[in-house]
């Protein structure tokens, strides 16, 4: 597909390494994890580093937002250059992008200079997750797809679990700054990135005005939901302006049909209906991981504690996520899914009675994440066989984004709920997300696309 006036799409005819899907899904899955250690092995250091700097409790959230903003609303603006000019590129610059950030924020002798690295860092990081996914969906089809995507989600459960144990202990031996900058290992990656990338796209002109639409409305949606737990004239003017951005994005999709956001992706009934999924899912699962957390601490728990109760769930989930493929073989990708919405709901729900047992919530956990394993790479893989290959990054940055959108809301839900519901109520409430996301999945129509055999997509 190509643009009015532009050169017919080039097929990259690359045959890359020649790596097996596990080989590939390792290494990219290691450059991810890494990547999403800016927020994991970050979060555990905030007392000493707005200490050390003297920060507010708004100022030091703000470590933490806005790396995740920039993170979150890059995402579809890498996906639709890749489509452009490969993933190699773009994989490069964002992970050097990320990893001068990280160096940055850890030399930072200024809140603002702090900030400002972490903004680098987040969007360098929001290459990592949407271009890994086309890259992975480039090199294989069907059951090596599913393999690879499973098996990357599970290197990255594997480390985001160790990320706070890493980043307290880094924090303890070398101070704040060493947890801040171990992102910057992500640059031993990059060479695997090179050679699994493919480095040609469709040589198609990128839509910026389309991107800087879809890139200014994800920011104001984010803010609006970071901030919505503790309103100010921030949260108004996001909100105020997200409406307005949002519609001129749609306005954009109708007259520019083969733009930054391409028609035919939004209006693929798979790709609509995976990212309601790709939505709904992370809602409970960080509300949980915000909960539990705040309701332990409340009873004396410390870090650490609450670190070993939650481990044995990440660690099955990443698990179960290894072996995904082969329960994506036997019910097929709609299938594995609900599956895992169905485990996440019930998960939530177990792990909403942390007031009766602190056991209870390791419980749930391991509902959380053994559903969040199985359901996010199955949605993915849909997402991918549903649209062609000249479009699929366009596809697979918007799915990333409304995901990091679901996430920020599971973090505003308890955050503007607990006090009116307490924490496990808004816990409990959040279980409602997957639950309607298994109906939207089961409601849909037939396609090749929902199926996960060798022989598909």
């Amino acid at each position: 597909m190509t643009q009015p006036g532009t050169s017919a799409p080039r097929r990259d005819t690359d045959p890359g390494p020649g790596w097996s899907p596990t080989r590939a899904a390792v290494g990219l899955g290691v450059l991810w994890g890494l990547a999403g250690m800016g927020t994991s092995a970050t979060s555990v250091v905030l007392g000493p580093l707005s200490q050390d700097l003297s920060l507010s409790t708004s100022g030091s959230a703000w470590v933490l937002t806005a790396f995740a903003l920039a993170l979150a609303s890059s995402t579809a603006v890498w996906g639709r250059v890749a489509d452009s000019v490969g993933t190699r590129t773009p994989f490069l610059l964002g992970g050097v992008m990320l990893a001068v950030g990280a160096g940055l924020s850890s030399l930072a002798p200024s809140f603002e200079l702090l900030v400002l690295g972490r903004l680098l860092q987040g969007l360098g990081a929001g290459a990592i997750p949407v271009l890994t996914t086309t890259t992975l969906s480039a090199r294989y089809a069907g059951a090596d797809r599913s393999v690879a995507l499973g098996r990357t989600n599970s290197v990255v459960l594997v480390l985001t679990s160790l990320g706070p144990l890493l980043g307290g202990t880094i924090g303890v031996l070398v101070g704040w700054r060493g947890s801040v900058l171990l992102p910057v290992l992500a640059l031993a990656l990059l060479p695997v990135a090179y050679r699994l990338a493919p480095s040609r796209g469709t040589g198609a002109r990128v839509d910026a005005l389309g991107a800087g639409l879809v890139a200014s409305a994800a920011a104001a949606v984010l803010v609006t939901v970071q901030t919505v737990g503790q309103p100010g004239p921030l949260t108004v003017a996001a909100a105020a302006l997200s409406l307005p951005l949002l519609a001129l994005v749609a306005l954009r999709v109708r007259s520019h049909p083969h733009g930054f956001v391409p028609l035919q992706v939004v209006r693929e009934d798979v790709v609509i209906r995976a990212g309601v999924a790709a939505a709904a899912m992370p809602v409970v699962y960080f509300a949980g991981l915000v909960a539990v957390p705040l309701v332990l601490a409340g009873r004396g728990w410390d870090p650490m504690q609450n670190g070993l109760l939650l481990l044995p769930g990440a660690l099955l989930g990443a698990v179960v996520s290894f072996n995904g493929a082969r329960v994506v073989a036997r019910v097929g990708r709609r299938g594995t899914a609900v599956l895992g919405l169905v485990l996440s709901t019930v998960g939530a729900l177990v792990a909403a009675c942390v007031g009766f047992s602190p056991w209870l919530a390791g419980v749930g956990f391991v509902g959380l994440s053994t559903g969040y394993a199985l359901a996010q790479p199955s949605l993915v893989g849909s997402v991918a066989a549903a649209v062609p290959g000249e479009v699929r990054g366009a596809a697979l940055g918007l799915f990333t984004l409304v995901f990091f959108t679901g996430s920020g809301l599971g973090s505003a839900v308890v955050g503007g709920l607990g006090d009116l519901l307490t924490l496990p109520g808004a816990l409990a409430l959040a279980s409602v997300a997957p639950a309607v996301a298994v109906v939207v999945l089961l409601t849909a129509r037939p396609s090749a696309a929902w199926g996960g055999r060798a022989g598909d997509a």
